[in-house]
């Protein structure tokens, strides 16, 4: 009976979850796309964060964006995790409060033209929403990979993806589906950068 019962839940995890990826917007992905390349092209970086599992999948997509999309005579894509550095974050949430380690770890560094992810299954994490607002001040664009509803989080970024699922362990499998989705066609985006670089040193 265990086992049948395991087979039923995988089967019904696998059924919703393939039918949530089927619901997401592709043209909230593609607005999104559109300003990692923008972003890259002009050399700005790419700031990621969340909380919780969103934390980790905040620092697997810098990985991913920095080091699987690494193309011989193109600049690199320059991303960097803000849920890594946990002496400062401790120290932050230690001296302030929680709800300033990324925003803080952005002040020192934030540009305009860069754009800061925030990854959030209820959309409404104060620390990340914190780290938005500032990154919108400094004229950096904003994006949020979020739950099914979008939070807060929704009316504060430039752009963002819903992933409408059931429960937050299936939204957290989309976001990740969506960094290497977004990862791979940032690869394509960096080889053909490398192309045209090359074809104009030979002219």
């Amino acid at each position: 009976m265990e086992t049948r019962a395991a087979i039923s839940s995988y089967t019904s995890y696998i059924t919703e979850l393939d039918q949530m990826l089927r619901e997401i917007s592709q043209s909230q992905v593609q607005e999104i796309v559109a300003l990692l390349e923008d972003a890259y092209r002009q050399g700005h970086r790419i700031f990621i964060m969340g909380n919780g599992g969103s934390a980790a999948t905040a620092s697997h997509f810098a990985l991913d964006l920095a080091k699987n999309t690494i193309m011989a005579g193109a600049p690199r894509v320059k991303a960097i995790s803000l849920t890594d550095h946990v002496p400062l974050i401790t120290a932050w949430s230690n001296d302030t409060a929680y709800e300033h380690i990324f925003a803080e770890q952005l002040a020192t560094m934030i540009e305009a033209g860069d754009v800061v992810i925030g990854i959030s299954t209820s959309g409404n994490s104060a620390n990340v929403i914190n780290a938005l607002q500032l990154a919108k001040k400094s004229c950096a664009f904003t994006v949020g990979l979020l739950g099914a509803t979008g939070g807060q989080i929704k009316n504060v970024v430039d752009a963002y993806i819903l992933a409408p699922g059931q429960n937050i362990e299936q939204e957290e499998d989309a976001h990740l589906i969506l960094a290497h989705i977004i990862t791979r066609h940032m690869r394509e985006v960096v080889r053909s950068y490398a192309q045209k670089l090359a074809l104009a040193g030979t002219n």
